[in-house]
């Protein structure tokens, strides 16, 4: 009789320990997805942050050089941070079929003198541009904006 209660004692410990271990390996399991879900969403939220500052643009018919020169000078920006990675993160921005995104700061003066110009001679507002995104990488994060200038 002893032997068959130490018997039982032994078989409730080892049901025990399997049971601990069984919440252990589910507590892991658990933790893991919930950190990987976190991760993904902090993901996509800097995807989304790094997007706002050109996709605000987008759509909007009445921008004016300035505004092209902020995009431009923004993409250069994130081109500048990201020089190791420019084939996941390279933005590129074109004013017709021009790229303008590199070296936007000696650019800038002869693109506002342009508009300038256009309107001393014609007398007319300054221009007004178009912007619409071309493409996104995989990832979500914009890659090619364009902005054309609309005729009057």
């Amino acid at each position: 009789m002893e032997n068959a209660s130490n018997a039982l004692i032994m078989a409730a410990g080892v049901l025990i320990g399997i049971l601990i271990l069984s919440l252990a390996v589910y507590l892991f399991i658990d933790f893991g997805s919930t950190a990987s879900e976190i991760n993904s969403q902090i993901t996509e939220q800097q995807i989304s942050q790094a997007n706002s500052k050109f996709t605000i643009y987008e759509g909007q018919e009445d921008l004016t050089i300035y505004d092209v020169i902020t995009v431009a000078s923004y993409a250069n920006e994130n081109n500048i941070y990201y020089q190791d990675n420019l084939s996941e993160y390279k933005i590129i921005i074109y004013l017709g079929t021009q790229q303008i995104q590199d070296n936007i700061n000696n650019k800038k003066i002869e693109l506002i003198q342009n508009d300038k110009n256009l309107i001393n001679a014609s007398n007319l507002n300054l221009p007004t541009y178009e912007c619409k995104v071309l493409s996104y990488y995989g990832s979500g994060r914009i890659h090619e904006i364009k902005f054309t200038k609309k005729t009057p």
